[in-house]
């Protein structure tokens, strides 16, 4: 007669893995506080760069970006990041200001792209 005794065996295994993975939890915990989301929605038009159809500026900011070519797009964009809870949204350009304004989003307006990197910390 053979009789298994792995009952106890992997009992012990189970609640050392689940000791293994809250312990890596409370490490790897930060503040608690999610780092603050920034969008920048330009218009397609200044945010060339001579023959570039991108400024190489925007590949290096540290938010979402968005280049709308039309004001439809413009408007999508700006409502998009104003609903998922964006902190910032940066706009600048005709179309893009005017898609906040016609959104009602408290969006910051840039003059410019220069002043669009800089309103995004760039």
């Amino acid at each position: 007669m053979l009789i298994r005794m792995t009952l106890l065996g992997t009992q012990i295994g189970a609640l050392l893995a689940a000791g293994a993975v809250a312990a890596g939890g409370l490490l790897g915990a930060g503040s608690g506080r999610p780092a603050p989301r920034t969008a920048v929605v330009v218009d397609a038009a200044i945010a060339r760069d001579g023959r570039a159809l991108v400024d190489p500026r925007l590949r290096a900011v540290d938010a979402d970006v968005r280049l709308p070519r039309t004001q439809t797009e413009a408007t999508t964009d700006v409502r998009y990041f104003a609903a998922a809870g964006y902190d910032r949204v940066i706009v600048a350009g005709p179309r893009s200001t005017t898609a906040a304004g016609e959104a009602g989003s408290a969006a910051v307006i840039a003059a410019g792209l220069g002043a669009a990197l800089a309103a995004a910390g760039s």
